[in-house]
């Protein structure tokens, strides 16, 4: 029953996902409608074997899934399962529709015959007036928050095709617009931008062989954009664009989406959806399985059940742990510290948040991994992180952060690649658990399988400089320079005053013998990082292997002296990078030694480094590799 009919009072439109009552219009997911539509047509009780077979005919789930949708027919009617006006359960059995429905016109999606000659035409079905569908569509706007032009092309591409559900052939990608925030509040921005970052986050769980969401960082770029959608997808190479807008009142928020499949411009889907604030997951879990099953991604019975379960979650605590998310990444030790106190502060109101825990561990890996630490402080992130996945184990950035510190922190490297290898699985439309995994890869010498993760990094991120800056630097170990200049130019077109990307450029220009651009390279990226040690000790390896033995030997001094008063965390790898590039080899192998005293975790990339390669056939260098857990 594809064309609209009644249910007692209610109009209901398939079509639309709608059902509408006494000028109120309820959106209704599409298995949701299906569900209720395969009653109609029945008349009579439907066994539950029945619904499934026919509703999810292409997809495992189990009865929970039907269980849930004939909940959401209820609430919707507000039908009293105890005392059922309308949908009515058998036990044993099924279910059934108390009140028949009745249909209210012709599918207007199909081409009517010409009656035959011969044959009288039967009397066709009332159609309704023009006042009432352009009431509905009046009702519609007010009700969902849509644009009056969005609803006119439902309309037409209803009767004309058919709205849109199924994706081209093979792999969609899928750009979620940055949402629009209608509080006009731009000190609320981070909460709009939060929800997206977190819906694309949710996208990113479903299975990759349908459907690849391009990450948030490159999205952000596209924030108040005047491009048009098509120009933002031939950008990303994405085939679906998926915008909307959020508002908050008190404690109340509506979030309208609308999802387009860019070349034949059909909207394929819209809906919007109120709910209190701490009903905000739940509101994004549905968004995700509603574009799922219209672009008929297959879920698993895991993914299934993930999405359809969201425990409450308090406001404030969503509240703080968005604003830490949206200060994270400043480059600042301070900043890194506030956030740790934001996100302790939102598990303090909501001790059983997740996503909470493993942003406290980010912030610490940060604090070792950026000079701003020593290593001891992966314990605290490990810590964070047990906590998390003692939660919720499914949780995908969960078990890739703990990749992180099994790798870096613990020198587990099976355990590391146990829990990367999760963190795919979980999430394979993600492109963070593709980056960290191929950095491990890098590290533990198996290129041509970290080209792979890297090539998938691009095409979920591919305006994200560190991405770009880290196929380059990859592909300069495998030797291939003129596949990794063009990384290294998009790198520094999206981020010119990035100093990691200078940083790795400077790298790979180096082993080209290109030694004065590298040593400009370097000398860029320890200017724009404030005379970070780690830049430092690059520009002094150049130096040194440049014959300006001199400047060497004074940024030498320089970070042993740092490293001496430990104002701040200076590598000792980086200091025995200079020292090879000085060719003191006895230096070198100590510093390398008060490395692994320290748990250094840049020793995890020493047998890659090739400006290590003199130290190679040093006993004590093979003895190093060897405690690391490390082998060529």
């Amino acid at each position: 029953m594809d064309s609209e009919f009644r249910l007692g009072e209610w109009l209901v439109l398939p079509k639309l996902n709608s059902a509408t009552l006494n000028g109120k219009t309820f959106h209704l997911e599409p298995k949701v409608m299906q569900v209720l539509t395969c009653l109609a047509e029945a008349g009579d009780i439907v066994s539950k074997e029945t619904l499934m077979r026919t509703v999810w005919a292409d997809t495992f789930v189990t009865d929970d899934v039907l269980t849930r949708s004939i909940s959401e027919l209820r609430k919707v009617f507000g039908d009293d399962p105890k005392r059922p006006q309308y949908i009515q359960t058998i036990p044993k059995s099924g279910y059934r529709l108390l009140v028949p429905a009745t249909r209210e016109s012709t599918d207007r999606s199909a081409a009517t015959p010409a009656p035959s000659p011969s044959t009288p035409s039967a009397p066709s079905s009332p159609r309704p007036s023009p006042a009432l569908f352009r009431k509905a569509l009046v009702v519609a706007l007010l009700t969902t928050g849509i644009a009056l032009a969005t609803v006119l092309v439902i309309y037409f591409n209803s009767r004309a095709n058919g709205i849109r559900t199924v994706g081209p052939a093979g792999r969609n990608m899928l750009a979620v617009l940055p949402f629009q925030n209608l509080n006009n509040d731009p000190e609320h921005d981070y909460y709009a931008d939060g929800l997206t970052a977190e819906m694309i986050s949710q996208l990113g769980r479903l299975p990759s062989d349908r459907l690849g969401v391009i990450a948030w960082n490159s999205m952000i770029r596209y924030k108040g954009t005047k491009k048009s959608e098509d120009e933002i997808a031939t950008e990303l190479g994405a085939n679906y664009v998926l915008e909307g807008t959020v508002r908050r009142s008190d404690s109340h928020v509506r979030i309208t989406a609308e999802l387009v499949h860019i070349g034949d411009r059909s909207q394929v889907w819209a809906n919007s959806y109120d709910g209190n604030l701490e009903d905000v997951l739940s509101l994004q879990n549905r968004v995700a399985r509603e574009i799922a099953s219209e672009i008929q991604v297959r879920l698993t019975p895991e993914q299934e059940a993930r999405l359809s379960n969201a425990a409450p979650l308090d406001p404030e605590a969503y509240n703080i742990y968005l604003k830490g998310r949206f200060s994270a990444y400043a480059p600042t030790e301070a900043t890194i510290n506030k956030t740790i106190e934001q996100f302790q502060e939102a598990i303090r109101l909501n001790p059983s948040y997740g996503p909470a825990y493993v942003q406290v561990a980010v912030a610490y890996r940060r604090l070792a991994s950026e000079g701003f630490a020593p290593s001891s402080a992966y314990a605290k992130a490990q810590a964070a992180l047990q906590r998390a996945l003692q939660i919720d184990p499914t949780m995908a950035e969960a078990q890739d952060e703990m990749g992180w510190v099994e790798w870096r922190g613990n020198w587990n490297f099976a355990a590391a690649e146990t829990h990367f290898l999760r963190a795919r699985d979980l999430a394979p439309g993600d492109a963070q658990p593709h980056s960290e995994y191929s950095l491990y890869l890098k590290g533990m010498g198996r290129f041509q399988d970290a080209l792979a993760e890297s090539e998938s990094v691009i095409t979920l991120n591919p305006l994200d400089a560190y991405g770009q800056a880290n196929a380059g630097h990859l592909l300069g170990l495998m030797q291939r320079y003129d596949e990794a200049a063009p990384h290294f130019r998009k790198a520094l077109e999206l981020a010119p005053n990035q100093p990691y990307v200078h940083e790795r450029y400077g790298a790979v220009l180096l082993w080209q013998g290109k030694r004065e651009q590298a040593i400009a390279e370097f000398e860029r990226a320890a200017d724009l990082s404030h005379g970070q040690p780690e830049k430092i000790a690059w520009l002094a390896y150049a130096y040194a292997v440049s014959n300006r033995r001199r400047e060497a030997l004074s940024l030498l001094a320089l970070l042993e002296r740092a490293a001496r008063e430990r104002k701040q965390y200076v590598s000792p790898l980086h200091i025995a990078l200079v020292d090879a590039g000085l060719g003191d080899n006895e230096g070198a192998l100590r510093w390398l030694a008060e490395a692994y005293s320290q748990h250094d975790e840049w020793l995890v990339y020493l047998h890659v480094y090739p400006e290590f390669q003199n130290l190679h056939s040093q006993q004590r260098f093979i003895d190093l590799e060897r405690r690391i857990g490390l082998t060529r």
